[in-house]
């Protein structure tokens, strides 16, 4: 179904954008402030706003040993790993926001429109969106300390489908709990409904520090037959990096529901961010086939060694950006330990466990350096319990320049 036209999509944010940057402005009184900095952004002095922005990942991936499908070969490849322009605007209370990924052919990203005018703590958002499961997923991919999101994390990814949600956050909590359905752009039709939500409580909220404690849920009906994640690595366009994952050997056996599950805590004080996860995943087997169980849990902790902090978004309790105050840029070091067991799944026939047990360690630097340029470096060293194509560890270099218009 990825058959949308990318070229009008961009050729009409381009022209939106020009109509406004270029010739005289115009208003219906009401005074405009239009800033060109960090994409368009065109804003009415009682807070309505329209503002065009995108950003550009560009990665490089070499890996080798259990990492490369390929075994005894080191793979390489340098690719666009996210490409995505966005319109987001407000006006009466009502908000909305369009993005669009620009590779693999095109596809929406999320289309939504939210009811803002109850109040912070009351929200309803209806359309493609974030469900919203999960700490490091619920978080930007523009400002994901790694460059690639830890291994459960992947494994219990729910992404973006089509739904309501009621949703809001103050300063002492974020919560947010909706239905759902398919993505817009669903190549399987596999979920038939899923109900998924989020509470996150702030017992400290200061100047100096945060203290983030939440939990999470989501209940899936429909047709499933893994559950499993990379190696730490995407492994290039062709994503040919290894998983850990137990899935369905025979193709008449299929899970039904998925029940998903997880608690994070994180805490913020000066250039230091520490976040942890643990995630617990059951599938249960359609008719005779068996279940497919998975858990899993990671360790993060960074520091911003030039002493900027990191931005904390009360709205969906994630952490966002990292805002450069000196000419060299922000620069920040970081270290990550996570895990995901599926060996708990069993021997049955029907069931093809890959790895058993996979942990990964990565080790990386970020440089911030300025609102539009970020620079990532990872190193990953990754091992499995059980042997895939011969190997058991195997290490990866991950490089990633983005830009931000």
């Amino acid at each position: 179904m990825r058959h949308h036209n990318t070229a009008a999509f961009i050729a009409a944010a381009v022209l939106a954008s020009g109509s406004v940057a270029a010739g005289n402005v115009t208003s219906d009184g009401r005074d405009l402030e239009i800033k060109t900095r960090g994409g368009l952004k065109i804003k009415t002095e009682d807070g309505d706003y329209v503002a065009i922005d995108g950003r550009i990942q560009l990665d490089f991936n070499g890996y080798d040993g259990v990492i490369n499908k390929v075994a005894g070969e080191t793979g390489s490849d340098i690719f666009f790993r996210r490409a995505r322009v966005r319109i987001v605007g407000q006006a009466k209370g009502w908000s909305y926001k369009v993005s669009y990924n620009l590779i693999d052919g095109g596809s929406i990203d999320q289309m939504n429109v939210s009811y803002e005018a109850w109040s912070d703590i009351v929200e309803l958002t209806f359309g493609q969106q974030k469900e919203n499961f999960g700490l490091e997923n619920t978080g930007n991919s523009k400002w994901i300390t790694a460059i690639e999101r830890s291994m459960p994390a992947n494994a219990f990814s729910i992404d973006k489908n089509i739904g309501v949600q009621l949703h809001g956050a103050n300063d002492m909590i974020t919560y947010n709990v909706g239905v759902f359905k398919e993505s817009i752009d669903a190549e399987d039709n596999s979920l038939d409904y899923a109900l998924t939500g989020r509470i996150v409580v702030r017992p400290a909220y200061t100047d100096d520090l945060l203290v983030h404690l939440g939990a999470g849920f989501s209940i899936r009906d429909g047709e499933f037959d893994s559950i499993g994640a990379r190696l730490g690595v995407r492994g290039g366009e062709d994503k040919t990096a290894n998983q850990i994952a137990a899935e369905y050997e025979n193709v008449d056996a299929i899970g039904d529901e998925l029940q998903l599950w997880n608690l994070e805590v994180a805490t913020l004080f000066g250039p230091y961010h520490f976040m942890a996860e643990y995630f617990s995943g059951k599938l249960h087997g359609a008719d005779a086939s068996p279940d497919i169980k998975a858990t899993g849990y990671y360790l993060q902790g960074g520091w911003i060694v030039t002493g900027e902090s990191r931005d904390y978004k009360t709205s969906n309790g994630s952490f966002g950006k990292v805002a450069a105050n000196r000419d060299i840029g922000a620069w920040e070091v970081f270290a990550r330990y996570d895990k995901l067991d599926t060996s708990d799944s069993g021997t049955d026939p029907l069931l093809d466990i890959e790895g058993g047990k996979g942990d990964t360690v990565t080790l990386g630097v970020n440089w911030y350096a300025n609102r539009d340029v970020k620079v990532a470096v990872n190193y990953v060293y990754a091992r499995t319990d059980d042997e895939i194509g011969g190997e058991d560890s195997g290490n990866a270099l991950v490089l990633r320049l983005q830009y931000l218009f």
